[in-house]
């Protein structure tokens, strides 16, 4: 196609979205021929295709024109925000909107964010569709996991070109408010095609935003204006409850505030929320008791987790905080959790929801000790285990949901292939780290068996043991009586 039946079909996608207001065609226009170097333009209307692939022919003619210089993923990538960005409401503009629609009601201004920033682009939802996603029960309940193939993997030819790029010192990090509008580079992703919406937050002004890779319905990114470093106290606890009375359909979220139990994020405060089900919400509770309007119970799940339930938020508040300094201070050398006054192991990762009017907390028990025998985490996934998820176990896994690398895709369809007869493949690079497990699975699959669904159900049950190699009282004797005597004591 050529470039102005291109660009004409981008303003007819912007105008069918309702993201582009008709009064600022021409405008939008010229951006675009200047963007393109071009001089002139002739309106004539088109019928749209799906925006990845108008910006996708968009920016093969730019590479093709040498307004770019480069084809991979993520020049393409930036080309393509920095192009639908100019067909798009100002942020000012989408604040004003969501906030006249947030007073009809707040479903109503995340529906019209969540919805721009899938039509803008901004939102891969093409892209995303191609994770493979699954679930897999266990003992204590379902669990789900998604290979992550939703960002394409780099290749050598983009490392290389990576490398030879200066340190960039702007914006602070891919979460500061700084990357409303920055057009990004080789080693930057754009975020010309972003919007954020302010938000106030116990006093502090913070903002709310959709994530792009969005693993679960509207995953949502709450961020604090200042570039500051994850905590979890107090304050964190009255600011998710402030962010529910803001946004009640949604649950919301904080990473741990220590490193190797934190999550990947660890120098900017920040939240994640979203409108979904995670399955640790439907977890078996054991009651403990109640004290002060507060139900206390403890989750069959393996995780060590403490739920508490409240009608009024101070109490509730209260509560966790109580349940932060004890375990903060708790130590049980027989079950390797260790701590001191000098050398804090321990926190909380908290999980906040409304329930029947009144509020939720899931306040998962975390601790990032490390010895000799385990210097990545005695409470991380296990070496053995690394070869299907060596990250961190952030807020997201610690709900059940698995994030798993890209790369498990092309690694379980050659174990597919090894296991229906080809043994030749053992012998490949990418299959070296999964030996172990290959070898202990063989025996069990048998000829006639569907190979995807075999090995997804056996790596089902190797995220469960991650899952079990975080919980700090393990889902043993041991382990549970341990468990039972922390919570009872919270009632004292």
């Amino acid at each position: 196609m050529k470039l102005q039946e291109l660009i004409n079909e981008l303003l007819d996608y912007g105008l069918c979205k309702n993201i582009l207001d008709a009064r600022d065609l021409v405008y939008s226009a010229n951006l675009l021929i200047d963007i393109f170097g071009e001089k002139e333009f002739k309106r004539e209307p088109t019928v749209p295709r799906a925006v990845d692939e108008i910006l996708e022919d968009l920016a093969r003619v730019a590479f093709e024109r040498r307004i770019i210089d480069s084809d991979d993923y993520v020049t393409f990538d930036n080309f393509k925000a920095k192009v639908v960005d100019a067909i798009i409401d100002r942020p000012g503009a989408v604040i004003d909107k969501f906030y006249r629609l947030y007073k009809e009601s707040p479903r109503a201004a995340t529906d019209y964010l969540y919805r721009l920033s899938q039509d803008v682009n901004y939102i891969q939802t093409r892209r995303i569709k191609q994770n493979i996603i699954w679930r897999h029960k266990t003992e204590y309940g379902e669990i789900e996991l998604t290979v992550n193939i939703s960002k394409p993997e780099k290749d050598p030819r983009l490392i290389a070109l990576q490398r030879l790029q200066p340190a960039a010192g702007y914006p602070n990090c891919r979460l500061c408010k700084e990357n409303e509008g920055y057009r990004g580079h080789l080693n930057y992703d754009s975020r010309s095609n972003m919007r954020i919406i302010p938000i106030e937050l116990v006093g502090e002004k913070w903002y709310f935003q959709y994530s792009p890779y969005s693993y679960f319905a509207e995953h949502s990114i709450v961020l604090n204006e200042r570039h500051v470093p994850m905590v979890v106290n107090g304050g964190t606890f009255r600011k998710l409850l402030a962010f529910l009375d803001l946004f009640p359909e949604y649950f919301v979220g904080s990473n741990a505030g220590l490193p190797i139990v934190g999550g990947s994020i660890l120098n900017h405060e920040h939240y994640q929320a979203g409108r979904y089900v995670f399955p640790i919400e439907n977890a078996k509770e054991i009651p403990v008791g109640e004290t002060g309007g507060v139900a206390v119970s403890r989750l069959i799940w393996p995780l060590s987790t403490i739920r508490v339930r409240a009608a009024e938020k101070e109490s509730l508040v209260a509560f966790a905080e109580k349940v932060l300094e004890r375990w903060a201070n708790y130590e049980n050398p027989a079950l390797s959790l260790y701590n001191s006054p000098e050398n804090i192991h321990h926190t909380l990762t908290p999980i906040a929801r409304r329930d029947r009017g009144g509020y939720v907390f899931d306040l998962i028990l975390r601790s990032n000790y490390a010895n000799a025998s385990y210097p990545d985490g005695v409470f991380h996934p296990h070496p053995e285990l690394h070869h299907i998820k060596k990250e961190n176990i952030g807020l997201i896994e610690a709900m059940g949901m698995g994030i798993l690398p890209g790369r498990l895709k092309k690694e379980f369809e050659l174990i597919g292939r090894y296991l229906e007869g080809e043994e030749g493949l053992a012998a490949e690079p990418c299959l070296e780290k999964h030996l172990h497990w290959m070898e202990r699975i063989k025996p069990m699959y048998k000829q006639g068996m569907d190979a995807n669904l075999f090995i997804s159900e056996e790596a089902g049950k190797v995220f469960s043991e991650v899952l079990k190699a975080a919980g700090v009282f393990k889902m043993d004797a041991a382990g549970e009586a341990a468990f039972e005597e922390f919570a009872s004591d919270l009632l004292r």
